[in-house]
């Protein structure tokens, strides 16, 4: 395995300037392509709802350093750009960056305006918000047609309102609601990441496989991806703000934001390792949190006493850590290479909050920047010793799982793979036709389901395929195509959506018998078995 020193220096660099590397797509197969995007993509979304909040707060607080947070926030449009630009061309590029530009730009003033308190100026900002969404919807679409346009502004409409959820909540001092919503902004983030990446996928099968991002493999990697960058970010949110003079209160917020990302952590440990190894990963975690924290209001009241004592704690909660994983990896663990890569990203996150200190912003937004780039390739790292010592669990290729519903009309009953699930409704013939509850069934086969009020549509995302089914039509909208069957329409019944197995079957390519005689449904699907 390649030392860490030069693998954190070589992930790094390809992270934050997004040119192909020996880790990156154009060393390995398709396969690793493919999840070397899924990685970039969930990297790059989630950087940049978490700055943009941050960068909108810096706006309203007329921080001294708003202007580095906006900067740092356009660094992270053009690595998108870039992105865009290696996949599809200079065109792609062209279009893209100056409307996400410009996009940022009115979150930035949707903030002046409510530093100003110019709430008819916020009303045309959140306005204007609005219409980006659609024209950042309407480029997704023309990019990537089969993801369907309808669900592309919806997503984009909900990044929007999480950003200004969390915003709106720091302006009304309510700063428990706003480390909320700036969690699930960056959720929401990584997860819009996860279906581009797969859309892009899809377009360029000669460049990338796209079963490579669909193993429990990636999964892991991008779940502590996620998780880490999380951490790293808002752990320098929290130490400026104790460069900023902010309130207690927000203070501990941010500190409370850390360490539910602490918890979220440990339950991905736990679910490799067991219940026991999680706890004890979460003491050690919290504890090097903790450290953290401690280094950020030394140096905010210039105590080098209680800095260098806070320093020293940091050392040995790196080296807790590092000890941990070697443990747990007996096999494939290594405690230099991951010690160096926590002291080397501690050290980073340490030095941008002393430039801070001594108003040189520039330096600190940099060190920030590679703070947060270099927790990739420690996930990377983790997830690759994880996986050598449990490569049953962990393979390098998806796992499919065959998945059978089975239900019967007039019953309120399903079985999935043996197991009951009580429904409201049940199975009914209607004018010859068979209606089953789509929920319900949508769940059970392994799909995810959201229902839109407005349009009064239910919309399903299943293995990267995304279909939605209004209710009175005949047809389903499947990846950007409409689909139809026998002409009979999706209908409400008693409060649930129930559509015609022929139009399911049609639509989603699960496979769907019926009984002669008995009344009974079965429903056959082959899923990807996820981490």
């Amino acid at each position: 395995m390649m030392r860490l020193k030069g693998k954190l220096a070589l992930l790094g660099l390809c992270l934050v300037l997004l040119i192909p590397c020996t880790a990156g797509a154009q060393a390995g197969s398709a396969r690793e392509a493919a999840a070397e995007l899924r990685v970039r993509m969930d990297a790059l979304l989630g950087e940049h709802a978490l700055l943009a909040v941050f960068a909108m707060q810096k706006r309203y607080d007329g921080a001294a350093d708003h202007e580095q947070a906006a900067v740092l926030l356009g660094k992270n449009t053009e690595r998108l750009a870039a992105t865009l630009r290696s996949t599809y061309g200079e065109e792609a590029a062209k279009t893209f960056e100056p409307l996400w530009s410009s996009y940022v730009e009115a979150l930035l003033n949707y903030a002046q305006a409510a530093a100003a308190g110019e709430e008819t100026t916020r009303t045309q900002a959140a306005n204007g918000l609005e219409a980006y969404d659609k024209e950042l919807a309407l480029f997704w679409a023309r990019l990537l047609p089969d993801l369907g346009a309808a669900g592309l502004e919806e997503g984009t409409k909900r990044h929007t309102d999480l950003m200004l959820q969390a915003f709106d909540a720091y302006t009304d001092k309510n700063d428990a609601a706003a480390y909320k919503a700036m969690r699930e902004a960056y959720a929401h983030a990584v997860a819009s990441a996860d279906l581009l990446a797969a859309g892009m996928a899809a377009q360029s099968p000669d460049r990338f496989d796209a079963s490579g991002m669909k193993t429990r493999k990636a999964d892991l990697r991008s779940a502590l991806g996620r998780l880490l960058g999380e951490h790293a970010l808002t752990a320098a949110f929290a130490m400026q703000k104790s460069i900023d003079g902010a309130s207690d209160f927000d203070f501990d917020q941010a500190a409370t934001a850390l360490n539910e990302n602490a918890v979220d952590l440990a339950a991905a440990i736990a679910s490799v390792y067991g219940e026991t190894a999680g706890t004890s990963f979460h003491t050690a975690w919290t504890s090097r949190t903790r450290y953290i924290l401690d280094y950020a209001k030394a140096a905010a009241s210039k105590d080098e006493s209680a800095r260098t004592i806070a320093a020293g704690n940091l050392e040995k909660a790196q080296a807790e850590l590092a000890q941990f994983f070697t443990d747990a990896n007996p096999q494939h663990g290594s405690k230099p290479e991951l010690l160096n890569g926590l002291s080397t990203q501690i050290g980073q996150m340490t030095m941008a909050l002393d430039h801070s200190a001594l108003g040189e912003y520039a330096a600190a937004y940099e060190r920030t920047e590679t703070a947060y780039a270099q927790m990739s390739p420690l996930a990377d790292l983790l997830a690759q010793e994880i996986s050598d010592q449990y490569p049953d669990r962990f393979p390098d290729a998806p796992a499919s799982v065959q998945k059978t519903v089975t239900m019967q009309i007039g019953v309120k009953e399903l079985t999935v793979n043996g197991q009951t699930i009580r429904m409201d409704v049940s199975p009914a013939l209607r004018e010859g036709v068979v209606y089953i509850p789509l929920r319900v069934v949508a769940e059970a086969a392994g799909a995810t389901v959201t229902w839109d009020a407005a349009t009064s549509t239910t919309r399903l995302a299943w293995g990267g395929n995304q279909a939605s089914f209004p209710v009175g039509s005949d047809q389903a909208e499947v990846n950007g195509r409409k689909k139809s069957a026998g002409g009979a329409p999706t209908v409400m019944q008693d409060g649930r959506v129930m559509v015609p197995i022929d139009i399911l079957g049609e639509a989603t390519g699960w496979k769907a018998e019926l009984g002669k005689d008995d009344g009974s449904i079965r429903l056959t699907t082959t899923v990807e078995e996820r981490f």
